[in-house]
């Protein structure tokens, strides 16, 4: 599958249109996941966004997921904040295809996308 930001924004822009289904979790130092996060965004535009941040722990880039979107908490459902939702391209991706969606880990989360059907 994609190993490249580009593929990966390609895959996505593939999906324009439709329902993803994103969950996130932080990868702690012991490789385990926590702090799970839940949202769910419909599709409209794909794009990578260059940060000249001069701190390593910003990445220099980032995938940009336009659409209006809803993120779940604990606390409740909130909007998307500025329907857009950012996932920062740190390090070596892995990605992996698993049924209709993809899972990307970067140095510091694990990401699934899934598509939602109505």
């Amino acid at each position: 599958m994609a190993h490249t930001n580009t593929q990966l924004s390609q895959w996505l822009e593939s999906k324009v249109g439709q329902t993803l289904d994103i969950r996130k979790g932080e990868l702690t130092h012991d490789e385990e996941i926590s702090d799970l996060d839940q949202i769910v965004l419909h599709l409209q535009k794909v794009a990578i966004r260059s940060t000249n941040h001069p701190d390593d722990y910003v990445a220099k880039e980032e995938l940009v997921l336009e659409g209006e979107g809803t993120t779940f908490t604990e606390d409740g459902n909130v909007p998307l904040p500025q329907n857009a939702y950012e996932i920062p391209l740190l390090g070596e991706l892995h990605i992996h295809q698993e049924n209709e969606g993809l899972k990307v880990v970067t140095d510091r989360a694990v990401y699934t996308i899934d598509i939602q059907h109505s």
